[in-house]
């Protein structure tokens, strides 16, 4: 068979389980947030005491057969009813038990029947109930459980994770601390790694999908009685081998949308010269420049996992301070004098700082109860200026209006941005609303830039973005600590941020002149263990033209402190 027909097969096989694409637009997914994911342990909860109310009176029914039967039985085995010759033996013959039978054959066996009707009954009435509060309430479906997978194979893929106990639930995490992460569930059967498996091989994730049929093969093996069998597994892994092999042959080992190992699994293949090589190819950082996707793809998951990319004298340049005055510069205001700023260099070209315990902890519980009502699947740009919902950016997000709020929280918040970055950001033409996001399960947004008005035809802009300018800054907090993963990374400039609760990241988006600086591609990484909450003010350009006059040449860069 060849790769293009296994392909083919996989694709078809994992889209008649499938049954629609992995994000709708009509409808809102459970797994991108971890808010719905909570909020689907209270509507489980009810859901098991619908059906324990149905257990408790269920078994008062089932009693009432069961006693009926024993009865039968027991007379039966004491030679009762089976006893004599014909129909009635000895138990007709005498009337006392003659009265008995007719009794339990109308009064006994009307309970019986009673029981049984009852039950019934009770079985279609939970079913009809359960239906009606699937209706009422979001509840997950299948799209929701392919979503999931998908992003269960990519933090595989981005964190290397161990496939010897993956599957039983544990993995190491990754960041300041690397603790070790143990599932409260059971762990995944032979089937879940087959289905993950199919994933994997419909996504193009070659070298994960044949680790996660390997992994499939030993959990049948482990199991008493299988979910998936050896004869059900093996032409899968056989057919996810051929694909690897045939692809990396003919493709390379990366490209847009498939991945392999640097080496064919088929050892014939692997005893090429070209494939011996590898072993000695070591990887190299590519910073401050053009990536390719791939490069791009390599330098975010290696930034992810937490290393470090930069060269020993970039990272020892990098300073911690506290700011309280600068004259003329950044964070130019007295307020700082009696509460100073401290701030970490994460990069000085391009300009990205962080700016720690910048809001306190029930600033940001504040915020996010605010925004937790108001959550919708985020959207990114699409390559026709729209924006889409995609497996691209799997969160949700909420946006919040100063002007909407009852009390002066985000006022004040906006008020503090503008003190820190000498930025105008409250009026409407000056700054966004705010946008607070939750990632869920694999949570991430790829490599993009913030900055969107990137074609030179100013007629596709409306006649407001026009007004308001390009995002010239992003002011970025985090609301909440995150146990593993979930780190903010720039691919060109090597720049990793973990996220704190109550820190805020800040960067130029632009040159002073306007135009995008590319070198602040940034990605969030897949959140691994934990929730990741953050919230964005993007500053724009063009009410800036004081505090920050344009450069004289299109490079300059911004005055900081």
């Amino acid at each position: 068979m060849t790769a293009g027909l296994v392909l083919a097969a996989a694709a078809l096989l994992v889209q008649a389980t499938h049954g629609q694409n992995f994000m709708s637009q009509a409808r809102e997914d459970m797994f991108s947030a971890t808010s719905k994911l909570e909020d689907l342990l209270s509507l489980e909860a009810e859901i098991v005491r619908m059906v324990e109310r149905y257990l408790e009176a269920a078994n008062h029914r089932v009693d009432i057969i069961k006693r009926y039967v024993s009865e039968y039985h027991r007379l039966s085995t004491e030679g009762g009813t089976g006893g004599g010759s014909g129909s009635g033996g000895m138990v007709v013959a005498h009337p006392v038990d003659a009265y008995l039978l007719l009794k339990r054959l109308t009064v006994e066996w009307a309970s019986v029947e009673d029981a049984m009707t009852l039950h019934a009954n009770a079985t279609q009435e939970l079913v009809q109930r359960v239906a009606l509060f699937r209706e009422r309430s979001t509840f997950p479906v299948m799209e929701d459980l392919h979503g999931a997978a998908v992003a269960l194979v990519r933090l595989q893929d981005t964190y290397n994770l161990n496939m010897t106990t993956l599957p039983a639930g544990t993995f190491t995490g990754t960041g300041p601390t690397s603790s070790e992460f143990h599932s409260s569930n059971k762990p995944l059967s032979a089937r879940d790694c087959l289905f993950l498996g199919k994933h994997a091989l419909n996504k193009g994730y070659y070298d994960k999908a044949i680790e996660w049929f390997e992994a499939a093969l030993e959990r049948a093996s482990d199991e008493e009685d299988a979910s998936a069998s050896r004869d059900e597994i093996e032409p899968f892994l056989k057919s996810a081998i051929k694909v690897h092999d045939d692809v990396l042959e003919t493709r390379g080992p990366r490209g847009l949308d498939w991945q392999t190992k640097w080496v064919p699994v088929d050892e014939e293949l692997a005893s090429k010269h070209k494939y011996r090589e590898v072993s000695n190819q070591r990887f190299q950082p590519k910073l401050y420049q053009q990536q390719s996707e791939e490069e791009e793809r390599e330098h975010f998951s290696r930034l992810c996992r937490g290393q470090r990319l930069r060269p020993v004298e970039v990272e020892t340049s990098l300073v911690c301070r506290l700011v309280a005055h600068t004259h003329g510069r950044l964070h130019n205001h007295g307020y700082f004098t009696l509460m100073p700023l401290l701030l970490e260099e994460m990069s000085l070209d391009p300009y990205i700082v962080v700016f720690h315990d910048f809001l306190t902890a029930h600033q940001t519980d504040a915020i996010i109860e605010r925004a937790k009502p108001k959550l919708a699947t985020s959207r990114h740009r699409g390559p026709d200026g729209d924006f889409i919902t995609s497996m691209i950016r799997t969160s949700k997000n909420a946006w919040l209006r100063e002007s909407d709020e009852a009390d002066d929280l985000l006022v004040n918040l906006t008020k503090k941005i503008e003190m820190t970055t000498r930025l105008h950001a409250l009026r409407l033409s000056a700054g966004e609303d705010y946008q607070v996001a939750n990632y869920g399960i694999g949570g991430l947004y790829v490599t993009h830039t913030d900055h969107l008005m990137m074609n030179p035809d100013p007629s596709v802009y409306t006649a407001w973005e026009r007004f308001m300018g390009d995002r010239f800054a992003t002011f970025m907090v985090y609301l909440s600590d995150v146990e593993a993963g979930g780190a903010t990374v720039f691919p060109r400039a090597g720049v990793t941020i973990w996220p704190k609760r109550g820190s805020a990241a800040f960067w130029w988006n632009l040159y002073s002149s306007g135009v995008g600086d590319e070198n602040t591609r940034h990605g969030g990484c897949p959140v691994l263990h934990g929730s990741k909450w953050i919230c964005n003010k993007w500053v724009h350009y063009n009410d800036q033209f004081l505090q920050h006059p344009c450069g004289r040449n299109t490079w300059d860069k911004l005055v900081v402190p």
